[in-house]
C-alpha cells in the first residue's frame, strides 16, 4: 500500500509543479474600431457614452445612368447609379484630454461605387451594390483601402392617394486593410419600415411637397468597439434609427450641384443606449 502512495506522488508533483509554471496569459483586448469605418457612415455627429465623440460630413456626389422602371411594352428596366461619395471625419474624446493616446484626428476616405436598381414586379425592387476606394488618416499618415457592398430591398405594402408605405430589407457587408495592421470586417442585416405621405396643397417651389419617414433596425453580427478609456471598451451590437424628411415632387431638392430625394434629420441609438447620432437625412436607406 506504501509503494502506490509514493507512486502516486511521485507522478502528480511533476504534473503540478508544470500547472504552476504555466504563465497566466491575460486575455486579448477587444479590437477598437477603425477610422476606416468613416466610409460608411452618413454625415452625423456621433457619440459612444458620453465620452467618444466624431463628427463626420460626407458629401455624397452621384450620378444616375438610368432609372429603373417598367417600359410601355412591359419590359424591366434596370436602374444604374455610379456614386463618389466622399467623407471627412474628425474624432474628439471631451472627457479625458489627458489621455494622449486618443488624441483627435482627422480622416478622409474616397469610396466610388455602382448600385444597380432591379425592379423583379410593381412592388418589390432589389439594389445590389459595390464601392471600392481608400481612407487616409492625417496625424499617423495611414493609409487604408476600404471595401463595402450589399443588397437592399423594398416591397411597396400599400399605396393610395394620400399614403405609400414600404418594407425594406438588406444585408450589408463592409472591409478594410491599413498598411501595417491586419484586415477587419463588418456586416450587418437590417429590416424597417418606410413611410411617404403628401402634405395636400402645401408646396415647394410650385411642386407638391410630402412627408417622408422611417424607422430600421441594424443588427451587427461584428461588434463595433470603442475604447471610451484606458480600461474600458463598449461594444455596439445594434443600432435602430428613426427619420423625418421633408420631399419636392419627383424631381428632388437641389442644393449647389447636388440633388437630394429629400432634406431632414435621422436618429440613431443602440439598445443599450450607449450609442447615439444625430445625423442628417438625404435619402431613403434603400438608395443612400
Amino acid at each position: 500500500m506504501h509503494r502506490i502512495i509514493w507512486l502516486l506522488i511521485v507522478l502528480l508533483c511533476p504534473a503540478a509543479a508544470a500547472a504552476q509554471a504555466v504563465p497566466y496569459a491575460e486575455p486579448e483586448p477587444e479590437k477598437q474600431v477603425h477610422w476606416a469605418t468613416a466610409a460608411f457612415f452618413g454625415t452625423g455627429w456621433y457619440q459612444v457614452d458620453e465620452n467618444r465623440s466624431v463628427f463626420i460630413f460626407r458629401i455624397p456626389p452621384r450620378q444616375t445612368v438610368r432609372r429603373a422602371g417598367w417600359t410601355e411594352d412591359g419590359k424591366r428596366q434596370l436602374g444604374i447609379e455610379i456614386q463618389y461619395p466622399l467623407a471627412l471625419g474628425l474624432h474628439t474624446l471631451d472627457d479625458i484630454p489627458d489621455f494622449i493616446e486618443f488624441d483627435n484626428y482627422g480622416t478622409l476616405t474616397f469610396t466610388p461605387g455602382v448600385q444597380v436598381e432591379i425592379p423583379i414586379n410593381r412592388d418589390w425592387h432589389l439594389r445590389p451594390y459595390a464601392h471600392l476606394g481608400f481612407g487616409y488618416e492625417r496625424e499617423s499618415g495611414e493609409w487604408a483601402g476600404i471595401w463595402y457592398g450589399g443588397v437592399k430591398s423594398r416591397y411597396r405594402l400599400g399605396e393610395t392617394e394620400k399614403f405609400r408605405w414600404s418594407l425594406l430589407n438588406a444585408i450589408y457587408y463592409a472591409g478594410y486593410k491599413p498598411e501595417f495592421e491586419n484586415r477587419g470586417r463588418y456586416a450587418s442585416a437590417m429590416a424597417g419600415l418606410e413611410f411617404n405621405q403628401p402634405l395636400g396643397r402645401f408646396r415647394i417651389d410650385g411642386e407638391p411637397a410630402w412627408l417622408n419617414w422611417h424607422v430600421t433596425y441594424n443588427y451587427l453580427f461584428d461588434r463595433l468597439n470603442f475604447h471610451v478609456d484606458e480600461d474600458r471598451v463598449e461594444s455596439i451590437e445594434d443600432q435602430w434609427e428613426l427619420g423625418l424628411a421633408l420631399g419636392r415632387g419627383s424631381k428632388g431638392i437641389k442644393l449647389w450641384f447636388l440633388t437630394f430625394e429629400h432634406i431632414g434629420l435621422a436618429y440613431r441609438f443602440s439598445s443599450d443606449g450607449r450609442y447615439r447620432a444625430i445625423t442628417v437625412n438625404f435619402r431613403s436607406p434603400f438608395t443612400y
